[in-house]
């Protein structure tokens, strides 16, 4: 790698690795640490890697920072692994590009910005398609044995991951130089090899009644199948966010300007097929029912070399500096929102909002806090805060409650009736007040939780609840 990118980006993982440790947690990465505190062989909402790698971190420290040191090791990991992709494929000017690139994308940002199940995706995916790279085109078959255990690594962390077997499958498929490896028997051990290593999943699932399956099945697709216009340019309007205007737009171009060449060309079918595979499966979904920006997030990283191809084919330059300067505006405004966010979005960001002032108003619950209490939240964020920021032993959400999820498992550990307890919400829906009056005889409103700044302006509702 050539100095000038090595800086680069060095400073890109150096900002996020100061800032990671300033920002609250958002309420789904409070969920996980949660896990972490409650291991298990898999959970409700998505497999357990997650959980397993937060509870291997917050050994160094239960702050913030640590908490989100999963998200920067394996996106750090997941960088350097597309550029020796692509210098492998290709050559070293590609994998400088690559990396470039791959730092310019809003994706990449995210997931070392918030730890999620996305970022130990992201790695696993890369090296699998790494693995799996050399032990096709370079003919050594332990490689490709090593993909099946990184793809296992894939499936313990998101369940999209099961989206790279047929993108790879497609590859071999329609590989005339290739597709020979169909009849040998390796590459279905490897997938064997994957299955056993992602069977704590399967057997979570399997003593839950295939509980997660279901939900997450439900959750991305819809068995309606009625088409809406609109749901469709709302999953390409996110592409086109997530994965950086200009990076999306040039991708597409060259994607569909050179597709036959694309398909023709064995190096570049091996990256094609497992972008317009993911992109392709969530697009069709998307015709049906809302998807999230995220979920095709790992169909980029051979989509960055895949392109760096293209741009240096043709030394065009202008995309990746432009793509460059894009982010680090976003990088800019998305650490210093307060400082540089126009004043027209001021209280208006609501997927920054949330980063603010949950410590300094959950605070405001500790008076309330005597021994023999038990604390619930409405739902499984808030739950999941309060147990971080009041460094409880036990949060609950009560299964009567929506979007309970994981808690649900947990909540066999309340014995009923409560005597008293704290309710946390920062919403004050009469629906679950209405719930809450099947466990308490008592409830009532103690405290209203403020937080503002020029970017949040939350609330936290504190209710005493007796029996």
């Amino acid at each position: 790698m050539n100095k000038q990118t090595l800086w680069l980006v060095l400073i890109v993982i150096g900002i996020n690795a100061i800032f990671n440790g300033i920002f609250q947690l958002h309420y789904d990465e409070s969920y996980y640490w949660v896990w972490g505190q409650n291991l298990s062989l898999s959970y409700y909402d998505h497999p357990p890697l997650i959980a397993y790698l937060i509870r291997l971190a917050i050994m160094l420290g239960n702050s913030e920072f640590f908490v989100r040191l999963p998200a920067l090791v394996t996106t750090t990991i997941t960088l350097f692994i597309v550029y020796t992709m692509a210098k492998k494929i290709f050559d070293e000017k590609v994998a400088n590009i690559a990396i470039l690139l791959a730092i310019a994308c809003p994706i990449i940002e995210a997931v070392f910005f918030v730890v999620t199940p996305d970022s130990p995706l992201l790695m696993f995916w890369a090296l699998t398609l790494y693995c799996f790279y050399i032990g096709i085109f370079e003919d050594k078959v332990k490689y490709i044995y090593l993909a099946g255990i990184f793809s296992g690594g894939a499936l313990l962390s998101k369940y999209t991951a099961v989206l790279i077997f047929p993108s790879l499958f497609m590859f071999l498929i329609t590989s005339k130089r290739h597709w020979q490896y169909l009849l040998r028997k390796d590459v279905y051990l490897a997938f064997i090899l994957a299955l056993l290593i992602a069977s704590p999943v399967i057997i979570w699932n399997y003593e839950h009644g295939w509980v997660s399956f279901l939900f997450q099945l439900h959750h991305g697709m819809d068995s309606t199948r009625i088409f809406n216009l609109d749901l469709f340019f709302e999953y390409w309007g996110s592409q086109f966010l997530v994965g950086g205007p200009i990076l999306f737009c040039a991708i597409m171009y060259y994607l569909i300007r050179y597709f036959k060449t694309n398909l023709g060309n064995d190096k570049l079918a091996f990256l094609v097929w497992p972008l317009i595979f993911t992109l392709g499966f969530f697009g069709y979904y998307g015709l049906f029912k809302h998807m999230e920006g995220n979920w095709p997030s790992p169909a980029y990283l051979s989509g960055f070399i895949f392109l760096a191809y293209w741009l240096n084919k043709f030394e065009n330059r202008w995309i990746y500096r432009s793509s460059l300067i894009f982010i680090f505006i976003v990088i800019i405004a998305v650490k210093f929102p307060t400082v540089f966010a126009p004043q027209r979005f001021h209280n208006r960001i609501p997927t920054m909002n949330i980063f603010y002032g949950n410590k300094e108003m959950l605070a405001k619950v500790v008076p309330y806090l005597t021994p023999g209490t038990v604390v619930l939240g409405c739902d499984y964020g808030n739950a999941s805060r309060a147990w971080y920021y009041l460094h409880l032993k036990r949060t609950y959400v009560l299964d009567s409650f929506p979007f309970a999820h994981a808690y649900n498992y947990w909540d066999t550990r309340l014995t009923l009736p409560i005597k008293s307890a704290i309710y946390i919400c920062d919403t004050n829906d009469l629906e679950n007040l209405i719930i809450l009056t099947q466990y308490f005889k008592s409830i009532r409103l103690v405290d209203v939780a403020t937080y503002s700044n020029v970017i949040a302006d939350n609330k936290t509702y504190i209710y005493k609840l007796y029996n």
